[in-house]
């Protein structure tokens, strides 16, 4: 009852709080256009491979819906309780099994990850089904744990690279238990195994280190810094999972850590041989360890960046797992219950799940636009003429932009490039980003969760064409990779910031036409100076042609002392076929 109750909450979550900004990114990046594979789609660590394909598939069935995008780790929840619920079996203390469930089911901001659609949720399943049949190994050493261990392994890592040292780990056990039973088991058999780890465990993570290394090259490891594995991982860690920066659940963090290496250190003293250590009651021990020990020396030698928050979330279940696993062992040995009372802090997780349900926001990030604030802009957007503008620091355009993309696309993007200004009609702001908001916007609605304030200027600036083209085409269907729209020389209008207005007709077979329409400023030496977007298949996913199809328009702020000229062109990133026709663009100073 208690897994069915988490895993509706889940689903009800993942139908009412709005998608967050990774969500969306990766919507745009790799589901929209059905591009996810690594070396053939776009480079960035936000493409969690799995995650990625099923959302497509997802996307491709039921729509671009929150609950449809995120049904991709729904479907792994199952999978995570029915191993969870094994493991805790191998638990023999009745208590040590539900503390073990509650603590990681019941933490809720770990759990909040299988209602998103991104990779860590369904890793999470995919790990601990390794961890489980890795234990299996461990008992039988049988080859069909083998390879449902390493089977579930890999998935993992494909569903999250930050796996991959967790992998590392596993294969290094197998290999281990393999040595040591060589002598009992026969050639045949010892030769399958190995052959096992070595075709489904050491060339895939070789592969995938390869993958890590063309990543790190490209500069694409950028979350996370190199300041320090407790300041970095573990705070914010802490952070993320309880939501509080309190000193005392550091002083538990340590106090927990030394318990268990505590309790190793004397039993193996009392039983010190090789077969203690293949030990399956050790298995979450050594992947903690591991996976402290594989972080710290990545960063000493290769200077890759310590994991951050929801990058190091592994570390909850295997640190949850050790204190409870090795809480278990000094039972056995000691034969004192009392023993089990050094994991009663952990019921905490249970305490803070009760006390932060809620099916309105997302724990991990909080630039959550009410569809209402779209909706109230749109109020203001006259069919036939350019839509009102909206201001925002950038972790808040992706959220306005789904809103944009789920109702047709016909409003703006969200301007950051001059965060916090006073030159957007509407604003979406905490009102002490900017003391100055006040005197020039009204406050029409407001968002608790997040503390954000829709604000609309009390006056709106008006625009003065300057210069303008019309008759733009392209004279049939071209697959030119950029297409030029309108250039001047504005050196007489440093210091002022324009508007660039554009009605046109666009017609592309290809669903969804990647393009953007860009805004380029350069000096004398055409260096760039100013760059603004708007990407066409962020707008909607089909462009057939119909009249005056995209009517939109941007800012560019206060143009800088040596600005020379400035121009606008479509940018077919992927060169396919398109055609534009009876287009017009208008080039006006904002005053």
């Amino acid at each position: 009852m208690l897994f069915f109750l988490i895993w509706l909450y889940l689903w009800l979550r993942a139908f009412y709080v709005p998608l967050i900004y990774d969500e969306i990114a990766t919507f745009y990046g790799y589901v929209h256009v059905g591009k996810f594979i690594p070396f053939y789609a776009h480079w960035d660590a936000n493409n969690h491979i799995i995650n990625s394909l099923l959302s497509y598939l997802s996307y491709s069935l039921f729509g671009s819906s929150g609950l449809a995008l995120r049904l991709s780790n729904l479907i792994f929840v199952p999978l995570f309780f029915y191993y969870i619920y094994k493991i805790s079996k191998e638990l023999s203390d009745k208590i040590l099994q539900w503390v073990f469930i509650l603590s990681i089911c019941c933490a809720h901001n770990f759990i909040e990850f299988f209602a998103l659609s991104r990779g860590y949720g369904m890793s999470m399943a995919l790990i601990l089904g390794s961890v489980w049949y890795l234990i299996k190994v461990i008992k039988t050493n049988r080859l069909k744990h083998y390879l449902l261990c390493l089977i579930s392994m890999i998935l993992a890592v494909i569903s999250n690279l930050t796996l991959l040292n967790s992998a590392i780990i596993i294969i290094g056990i197998l290999i281990l238990n393999i040595i040591y039973n060589y002598k009992a088991d026969s050639f045949l058999k010892s030769l399958k195994l190995s052959a096992s780890v070595l075709l489904l465990g050491v060339l895939p993570v070789i592969m995938f280190a390869k993958l890590l290394f063309v990543m790190r090259e490209k500069e694409l490891l950028y979350y996370g810094t190199t300041e320090g594995f407790w300041q970095l991982s573990v705070k914010t860690l802490i952070k993320l999972i309880t939501g509080m920066n309190a000193h005392v659940i550091d002083y538990f963090v340590i106090f927990f850590f030394l318990i268990f290496c505590l309790i190793f250190v004397y039993l193996f003293i009392q039983k010190p041989n090789l077969k203690f250590f293949l030990n399956s009651n050790f298995v979450f021990m050594y992947l903690l360890l591991g996976n402290i020990f594989a972080v710290i020396l990545l960063c000493k030698l290769f200077n890759i960046n310590y994991p951050e928050d929801r990058t190091g979330l592994y570390f909850l279940p295997f640190f949850i797992g050790s204190i409870c696993f090795m809480t278990d062992q000094l039972k056995r040995k000691l034969n004192h219950k009392i023993i089990t009372l050094i994991v009663l802090p952990l019921l905490f997780f249970p305490i803070h799940f009760i006390y932060n349900l809620n099916l309105s926001f997302s724990s991990h990030e909080n630039h959550r636009i009410p569809e209402r604030f779209y909706e109230k802009v749109k109020a203001y957007y006259i069919p036939g003429e350019t839509p009102p503008t909206v201001g925002g620091y950038r972790g808040r355009l992706m959220c306005w932009s789904y809103w944009n993309f789920k109702d047709g696309g016909n409003l703006c993007k969200i301007y950051s490039s001059d965060f916090p200004g006073l030159v957007e009609d509407f604003q979406i702001a905490i009102l002490n980003e900017n003391p100055e908001w006040l005197e020039y916007y009204d406050s029409i609605d407001y968002d608790k969760y997040s503390n954000f304030h829709l604000l609309k200027r009390k006056h709106f600036l008006k625009k003065l064409f300057i210069t303008g083209k019309s008759g733009i085409t392209s004279n049939g269907e071209i697959k030119n990779e950029y297409f030029n729209l309108l250039e001047k020389q504005v050196d007489t209008l440093t210091g002022k910031t324009l508007y660039i207005g554009y009605d046109l007709t666009i017609f592309s077979k290809q669903k969804p036409f990647k393009a953007w329409v860009v805004i380029a400023v350069s000096n004398k030496e055409r260096e760039n100076l100013r760059y603004e977007f708007i990407a066409l298949d962020w707008l909607r996913t089909k462009w057939e042609g119909r009249q005056s199809n995209f009517i939109n328009g941007m800012l560019v702020h206060d143009l800088p002392e040596d600005a020379y000229s400035i121009i606008t062109y479509l940018w077919n990133v992927n060169k396919v076929p398109y055609l534009i026709k009876n287009g017009k663009c208008s080039l006006y100073e904002v005053y």
